[in-house]
């Protein structure tokens, strides 16, 4: 397994250094979706010996290569994952799905430099203005911290009616307006 994971991270490198010959790359994004609803679907020392290492060692060349942003995708709750893969050089997660467990004050609290994207139930939209309301009362809080983007933790269902939606969005993009005038 770690011949196949240095092969990878060996392709991917020489791979990255002709692009960054030609292209300026503001970040790097990893998708691994790992977990479920309930964690990691592998155990967290196999995810420190199987996957750190090699994100590691891909970031740090990007790294040197004036990448600053390393954004990993994993769904469900990826509560245990944060420490690993920020000791990774991870510097950001999504989507954050609150239905997994995934709670962003919280985690803001307990990781105050994490990139965080999401947060915000898809599922819950559907269920009118009261419950938009609550649930964008955490995306307000987060958004003051900085390092948070803001949205549905995946696509919006098509039983979100439109009306709902536009309520969503705009009380949304009310709140992101006021965290950017602090």
């Amino acid at each position: 397994m770690h011949d196949i994971l240095k092969t990878f991270t060996d392709l991917w490198i020489a791979v990255y250094e002709e692009v960054l010959h030609q292209v300026e790359v503001d970040h790097w994004q990893i998708w691994e979706d790992i977990s479920y609803g309930k964690g990691p679907m592998i155990s967290l020392p196999m995810v420190r010996e199987f996957m750190c290492p090699y994100i590691k060692r891909v970031g740090d060349f990007l790294r040197a290569h004036g990448v600053q942003i390393i954004l990993l995708d994993t769904d469900g709750d990826c509560n245990s994952l944060i420490q690993p893969f920020l000791e990774a050089g991870v510097t950001g997660m999504y989507p954050f799905e609150t239905h997994c467990g995934m709670d962003i004050v919280k985690v803001r609290k307990q990781y105050p430099r994490l990139q965080m994207l999401g947060g915000i139930s898809k599922s819950e939209i559907q269920r009118g203005k009261e419950r938009i309301d609550q649930l964008l009362q955490p995306v307000a809080e987060v958004l003051k911290t900085g390092g948070y983007i803001s949205f549905g933790d995946h696509f919006i269902p098509p039983d979100v009616n439109f009306e709902n939606f536009s309520y969503y969005r705009t009380q949304l993009n009310r709140i992101i307006e006021a965290a950017g005038n602090l």
